[in-house]
């Protein structure tokens, strides 16, 4: 292990690679407002026979699981549990709350929304993204225009607060550049074909396509 920075009371697994520009326990926002300084850090637990290359950033309070990997430039964010064997391609980012399973495989610059929940074993091509909202009232909030808990009820009209905000269930196979929207649900061993936006909930083993993404029945499982 190289002379990585470690910020806060970091656990680090044996066998585990970092890289000298990678940061582990990164102070959220919420810790650096508060005490002003990003020293300041619960620090972050990594598993054995990690690797975290070059300029990967993790938050504090985030769990990897043993042989997790990443690229370079990867950032995951607070609070986020990664199970066995992950890997992740360069300029991946996981949001805060997210929970992944074992074997995720989320390829060149996929973006995996706060409190997302994934399975086991799923397949996420280059430049997915998943949305945690469905109105982008962010930049109205930041200037006065609306509250928000105003935003929180227009949002909760296509998403259940209490729930997760995508759910991906085990082998599910995501093609690249697809959009899954907030609220939506992707049974188990389902396909959404490359460049699908997806809107609405997706049974098991059915394959989707386009934008709007539609659903064409059942889509056997590989042997």
């Amino acid at each position: 292990m190289s002379a990585t920075n470690l910020i806060g009371d970091c656990k680090i697994g044996e066998g585990t690679l970092l890289d000298k520009s990678a940061i582990i326990g990164y102070p959220c926002k919420s810790s650096q407002l508060d005490k002003r300084t990003l020293e300041n850090s619960a620090g972050a637990t990594l598993g054995a026979n990690c690797i975290i290359r070059s300029n990967s950033v993790i938050y504090e309070n985030t769990i990897l699981g043993n042989n997790v990997q990443t690229a370079n430039n990867v950032i995951i964010r607070e609070d986020v549990s990664i199970g066995d064997g992950c890997v992740f391609g360069g300029g991946a980012i996981v949001l805060a709350g997210a929970k992944l399973g074992y074997n995720v495989r989320a390829m060149e610059q996929t973006l995996i929304c706060e409190d997302a929940v994934i399975g086991n074993d799923v397949f996420i091509a280059p430049q997915v993204s998943f949305t945690r909202g469905r109105q982008m009232l962010g930049a109205f909030i930041h200037a006065g225009r609306i509250s928000e808990n105003k935003a929180n009820d227009i949002e909760n009209k296509y998403a259940d607060p209490t729930k997760a905000s995508v759910v991906i269930e085990d082998d599910v196979r995501i093609g690249a550049n697809s959009v899954l929207l907030a609220g939506v649900s992707i049974g188990k061993g389902a396909v959404i074909a490359a460049g699908s936006v997806v809107s609405l909930d997706v049974p098991e083993n059915h394959l989707v396509v386009g934008n709007p993404a539609r659903i064409v029945p059942t889509n056997p499982p590989p042997t």
